[in-house]
């Protein structure tokens, strides 16, 4: 069993916690980003919780994209 694989074992409400945590922290990063180059005047707050709840469709939408099949993207 690959180090990846056992990483991504436990899990919340049928969600792998290891890639809900690294798509948060993800999002949080780019949204930070883009607040310091486009938008200064934003409070940080506002970017970490729509990081946050982006973070299940972007997941979704790249498991997509990279053909891994999951519960949320193929029923």
């Amino acid at each position: 069993m690959s180090l990846l694989t056992k990483l991504r074992k436990p899990r919340l409400f049928g969600l792998s916690i290891f890639d809900l945590v690294s798509a948060i922290i993800g999002l949080v990063l780019v949204f930070q980003v883009a607040r310091r180059y486009f938008f200064p005047d934003l409070r940080p707050m506002n970017f970490c919780i729509a990081g946050t709840l982006l973070a299940i469709p972007v997941g979704i939408a790249f498991h997509i994209l990279f053909g891994v099949n999951t519960t949320l993207n193929y029923n």
